[in-house]
């Protein structure tokens, strides 16, 4: 199965090596099932909204059945990505346990 993995940034630039630690740790999510049919990223600097320097990640995993979204900030951009891997791995194994 083709692994479709969207990401796009918001008031950041996305490099090379983002964009391949999101991949990387992406793969974790597929482990679960090949009912996966895509997933999105969106990582946002917020301080065009807020100046405390917050970093956001967005996940919307499309599956057969209800899509799943999460959201994680904090004020590092990459355990913003750890957090929202670690918020969608639990949500697609409570999805798969049903």
């Amino acid at each position: 199965m083709d692994k479709d993995i969207i990401i796009s940034g918001v008031h950041l630039d996305l490099t090379d090596a983002l964009k391949q630690i999101v991949f990387e740790k992406a793969e974790k999510l597929f482990r679960h099932e090949g009912r996966i049919v895509r997933i999105r990223f969106e990582l946002e600097h917020a301080t065009a909204r807020d100046p405390t320097e917050e970093f956001i990640a967005k996940g919307h995993i499309e599956i057969q059945g209800p899509d799943i979204i999460a959201t994680a900030i904090s004020d590092d951009l990459y355990k913003s990505i750890d957090l929202l891997i670690q918020k969608l791995d639990r949500q697609l194994n409570e999805h798969f346990r049903k």
